[in-house]
């Protein structure tokens, strides 16, 4: 049978794989490269080439069992990683890594700026509450309405909230 696969994302290359084992299989893109929303792009730094993807990269084995059988199926190793949350606003130059204390302030001025120092307090504050939220309330509310609610801090909204919740997560 021939088969046309529209798209290089993981599904269309995933299908173009396994149907080409008894079908002709033919694959068409539209853009100029293939990959979906994952680009891998050359970076050189200090004469060394780096390959950097720009999309998806963390995969959980327990939550992903096909894409599991598929990377050792065609031999791609996988390895352990730790999930952070980093934030770097390119706005206002604000950078944080939710780690460690060191990575909170990693900007050292942030221990004297009090919007901060309120965003961290919010912080804390917000995720004892969404806990008690989620496990006692029967009420289904926005997340906008939830931020409101709790009267949370603008510097909360806009450098935790919206930033985690944009986040891709596996």
């Amino acid at each position: 049978m021939k088969i046309a696969i529209i798209g290089t994302g993981i599904s269309g290359l995933t299908s173009a794989y396994l149907l080409s084992k008894e079908h002709s299989v033919h694959v068409y893109e539209a853009k100029d490269y293939i990959g979906g929303h994952v680009y891998t792009l050359p970076v050189h730094l200090n004469g060394t080439s780096y390959e950097i993807d720009t999309g998806f990269i963390v995969f959980n084995d327990r939550t992903y069992p096909n894409f599991n059988k598929l990377l050792n199926q065609i031999n791609v190793l996988s390895q352990p990683t730790s999930m952070s949350f980093s934030v770097k606003c390119e706005t206002t130059g604000l950078e944080y890594n939710g780690t460690s204390i060191n990575g909170l302030f990693a900007q050292r001025l942030n221990l004297l700026k009090p919007s901060f120092l309120l965003m961290v307090k919010d912080i804390l504050r917000f995720n004892r509450d969404a806990k008690i939220f989620l496990n006692d309330s029967v009420e289904e509310i926005t997340f906008g309405e939830f931020l409101k609610r709790g009267g949370y801090s603008n510097s909360l909204k806009n450098n935790y909230a919206l930033p985690m919740a944009s986040a891709i997560w596996s």
